[in-house]
């Protein structure tokens, strides 16, 4: 029986592949965890907001990283070069996806936690009120947010399909 030989250049490909399933696969469910919980249970919102910041913080910025350095790997060993789009395209969505979650989302969040922890100190044990600053802040998150998903399955159908070769 034959045994089927893997090529590094194939296990660099999938923990290329692997790495964008992993760091940002879980960013597209960031709006349904916070309005989940603020519909549900607001005090619960300053947890959801600790462990989607820890998401963006370990696992996007250092699945950023792998998919960056396998990338580049792959540019290099495989058949294709730097003047590719897709490639380019690929390199400064990268770079401008890290830089929206270090510049924007991280600190943004911060700030939409504190809201809500302040709006659920003032309730005193009774209902909690989201107030207009905590609405803001999610609104403008939520919307940064599909955009940039938005940008990533383009990303992603842009690597895949490849369609200016």
């Amino acid at each position: 029986m034959p045994i089927a030989a893997v090529e590094f250049y194939d296990v660099v490909k999938w923990l290329h592949i692997s790495a964008v399933v992993v760091a940002l696969g879980p960013t597209f469910a960031f709006g349904i965890y916070q309005g989940v919980a603020a519909g549900r249970d607001p005090r619960s919102l300053p947890v959801v907001f600790t462990a989607t910041e820890a998401i963006n913080r370990y696992l996007v910025t250092i699945g950023g990283i792998v998919i960056f350095v396998t990338g580049i790997y792959l540019t290099i060993d495989g058949p294709w070069s730097f003047g590719d789009v897709f490639v380019n395209v690929g390199i400064v969505v990268l770079i401008l996806l890290l830089g929206l979650v270090h510049a924007y989302f991280i600190p943004n969040d911060r700030r939409a936690s504190e809201a809500a922890q302040r709006d659920i100190e003032a309730a005193r044990g009774g209902d909690v009120e989201l107030g207009s600053e905590f609405a803001s802040r999610t609104r403008h998150s939520a919307q940064l947010g599909m955009l940039a998903g938005l940008v990533v399955v383009l990303t992603i159908y842009l690597m895949t399909a490849k369609p200016f070769l």
